[in-house]
């Protein structure tokens, strides 16, 4: 392992009813520097302040927020240890994971991944560990989804 770098082990993906289901059962990390914990990312207009139409607008920035919250404090999206996601809805008859919603936002997640250099963390593969809750309401009418993260800091030199 190069000096600087993060030691980051993918846990075993897990399995129901023998289907690959989109998370793993964690990671294990050594040679950090620490741990970020951003607050929530949502999918509201920066100019505005208003949410973006539709689940996907408003889970594509709220990655991107994630992304650049990430870089501010010196670290990257593939130190990503943990990703909590909260999903709008009236009622989940089937559970949040069968939701059309959550459906739309694994695509968005898997292409986010795919293009921000991560493809290791796409549903195929080994996302980082993460929190699926479906829940009634969110901080302002009209917001979907907000996605929370932890990661690491690389080790200081």
């Amino acid at each position: 392992m190069t000096k600087g770098m993060i030691k980051k082990i993918p846990g075993f993906p897990v399995y129901h009813a023998g289907k690959k289901m989109h998370w793993t059962t964690g990671h294990a990390v050594w040679n950090m520097g620490g741990i970020v914990f951003l607050s929530g990312a949502e999918g509201r207009d920066p100019d505005t302040d208003i949410p973006r139409p539709g689940i996907k607008a408003q889970a594509e920035l709220a990655l991107e927020r994630i992304k650049a919250r990430l870089e501010e404090f010196g670290t990257s999206l593939d130190n990503i240890l943990h990703l909590w996601y909260y999903v709008v809805g009236p009622e989940f008859p089937n559970g949040v994971q069968e939701d059309q919603k959550w459906k739309d936002v694994t695509e968005v997640l898997d292409e986010f991944w795919k293009e921000n250099g991560v493809p290791q963390f796409s549903s195929e593969n080994y996302p980082p560990a993460s929190t699926l809750l479906g829940i009634s309401s969110l901080a302002q009418k009209g917001m979907l989804i907000e996605i929370l993260a932890v990661a690491a800091l690389p080790p200081l030199d």
